[in-house]
């Protein structure tokens, strides 16, 4: 389960993440989930996304991370691989966590700073 949320909320799900940077430091949205997987379907605004295969999730995080590699060329940023594995600049999209993960290392999404030291909560 994930819900959106404003800086008045009340926390009642152990993981936050804020998404759609505006380039200044900040984020237009901000959300809160139950698990990683979920907060992909926060980014996609789908809840479906957390019931689908594996197929299904796998074509979604490639859908969104070449939207995202779309963005930064349109802003003139690094090129962003996208791969399967773990570098600087790469959106991994092995996993619903690692996709997180790579996108927090990119300034893409910005995790609540439990979570961005590597941790999980459960």
């Amino acid at each position: 389960m994930y819900r959106r949320i404003n800086p008045t909320s009340r926390q009642q799900l152990p993981m936050r993440m804020l998404f759609q940077p505006l380039g200044n430091g900040t984020f237009l949205k901000a959300c809160e989930a139950d698990s990683f997987r979920e907060l992909v379907a926060a980014m996609l605004d789908d809840p479906a996304y957390e019931s689908g295969d594996v197929e299904a999730r796998l074509v979604n995080r490639l859908r969104l991370a070449d939207e995202l590699v779309l963005l930064a060329r349109i802003e003139n940023e690094s090129r962003l691989p996208i791969g399967d594995w773990d570098a600087d600049l790469t959106i991994n999209v092995a996993s619903d966590e690692r996709f997180i993960r790579s996108l927090n290392r990119l300034g893409l999404v910005s995790l609540e700073p439990t979570l961005s030291a590597g941790g999980t909560r459960t």
